[in-house]
């Protein structure tokens, strides 16, 4: 046998490989064991899932906008003292309330009482001229008074023809004139002036031949002028009777003129109408004196009183009992929105008070800020007992409503780039994924349509699990939309 030194060194080297190989080779189990029990474990049934459902029902759903906006009064009258008036008695009180027709304040002015004075007894007078114009009673004397003057003109025309004739000296017959008063002489009344066919023919009056007409042997007949005569009171006569007949003349003419048919017509058309006018002016005058007497136009509450008024100054203000709220409703809504709809309305101020409310009119021109355009809206309300002038109100409106649709929880509602669909849980325990259209959605559910979903299919919302012995609630679909029926002041959502 041969003996061979061998160092300790190398001998260390030698047994150390085999070491490593027992430690690898025991971790190497450990890793082992643990993964066989973990493969052990998962190789267990899961347990069974649980899932919270809700039942498909049918119906109506409606989506709102809502704002938000101040309570102001619908209507607001101002009561100032009329200039050259003083109160002379004020009957309410600031905060009261008031009946409309009520009456508010009085006011004075004497110098208006006046005037109604003055103006009816204008009318008074423009009606009696009206009554004696119409009249037959005063027609008729009117008619009386022509008629007079028409026979006064026709006597003095009369009288005036036969002054003339007397001057001129005809023949009563026919025959030969035998004689004639030559021109120039001097007759007296009852001379004899001509002889024709022995029939002699005398002066009627004074005077003095001034021509003659014919010559002696002369034949003449019945009615021919022989001559004529002057004389100063004759012509006196004639004159005179010339000077009545153009007074007549005249007096008649203006009888005519003032007191004919057409004439008295034209007057009664003239006199009803200075009556019309004084009327109208008693008319405006008497309302300026009864508007000195206040009277509520409406029913509402005294906002503001300043009983130290004077002349031309603001005596009190009257707010409305109807209130409304101004919201802004985005141009995107604003054509969904009409006069006449019916909104509901909450106040912070007063929570639980259930409050509704009317569309009363659209703003024809929006507000444009920040590339958005809002238009006013103003909402009277119904009900508004314990509703204050200046309480925010938060106004829903109904924008759009499906009718008779299929409804689900939000929750159910699942999306897949453009397509939705819901999970329906059967009686058996299996999930069946089926497509939805979705017609509209509100806050907490969505109106759908499908030719698969049947109204009581139970959807699923959520997923109860029970992870490391722990149930936990996993929601399924989409999530609630916060903040939805909430808006703010001065916007909507």
């Amino acid at each position: 046998m041969i003996h061979q030194n061998i160092p300790a060194s190398s001998l260390k080297k030698r047994i150390l490989p085999y070491r490593r190989v027992v430690i690898l080779a025991g971790g190497t189990l450990l890793v082992l064991s643990a993964l066989t029990y973990i493969v052990i474990r998962s190789t267990r049934p899961p347990a069974p899932a649980k899932f919270l459902t809700a039942m498909v029902q049918k119906g109506n759903l409606s989506q709102t906008d809502s704002a938000t906006g101040e309570i102001v009064p619908v209507e607001t009258y101002t009561v100032s003292i009329p200039a050259n008036a003083s109160l002379s008695q004020l009957n309410v009180s600031l905060g009261q309330s008031v009946n409309s027709g009520q009456i508010l304040a009085t006011f004075s002015d004497p110098a208006l009482a006046s005037q109604v004075a003055a103006q009816n007894a204008a009318v008074l007078n423009d009606q009696n001229q009206v009554n004696l114009l119409s009249s037959s009673t005063y027609r008729a004397a009117q008619q009386a008074s022509i008629t007079q003057a028409e026979d006064n003109l026709q006597q003095a025309e009369d009288q005036l023809a036969q002054a003339k004739s007397q001057g001129v000296i005809t023949s009563p017959v026919a025959g030969t004139l035998t004689q004639v008063a030559p021109v120039g002489e001097s007759v007296s009344s009852g001379q004899v002036l001509a002889t024709v066919g022995g029939k002699t023919i005398v002066s009627p009056c004074q005077g003095t031949v001034q021509s003659v007409n014919v010559t002696v042997g002369q034949q003449i007949t019945t009615g021919t002028t022989i001559l004529t005569l002057s004389s100063p009171s004759l012509t006196s006569k004639i004159l005179g009777d010339e000077s009545q007949v153009a007074g007549l003349q005249a007096a008649l003419d203006k009888i005519m003129s003032q007191d004919s048919q057409s004439q008295l017509a034209a007057s009664l058309d003239q006199a009803k109408a200075q009556l019309e006018r004084d009327q109208q002016t008693l008319l405006q005058e008497q309302q300026a004196l009864a508007n000195l007497v206040i009277k509520a136009p409406f029913s509402g509450e005294v906002t503001m009183l300043n009983s130290s008024a004077q002349a031309g100054a603001k005596l009190l203000t009257l707010d409305s009992e109807t209130k409304m709220v101004t919201v802004p409703i985005p141009e995107t809504q604003i054509n969904l929105i009409h006069p006449g709809q019916s909104v509901s309305v909450s106040l912070p101020a007063l929570v639980g008070k259930a409050v509704s409310g009317t569309v009363q009119s659209i703003a024809p021109i929006g507000n444009y800020s920040n590339g958005v355009a809002n238009f006013p809206v103003n909402v009277t309300l119904n009900n508004v007992g314990g509703i204050r002038y200046g309480m925010s109100a938060q106004v829903s409106i109904v924008v759009k409503t499906v009718h008779n649709a299929l409804l689900v929880p939000l929750a159910s509602l699942h999306s897949r780039g453009s397509h939705n669909f819901v999970e329906v849980l059967a009686s058996s325990g299996q999930v069946t994924r089926i497509p939805v259209h979705v017609l509209l959605e509100n806050a907490t559910t969505a109106a759908v349509k499908s030719k698969r979903l049947k109204v009581h299919d139970q959807v699923i919302t959520a997923v109860l699990t029970s992870p490391s012995g722990k149930l936990h609630l996993k929601a399924k679909g989409r999530a609630l939309h916060k903040g939805k029926a909430a808006g703010r002041k001065g916007g909507s959502k």
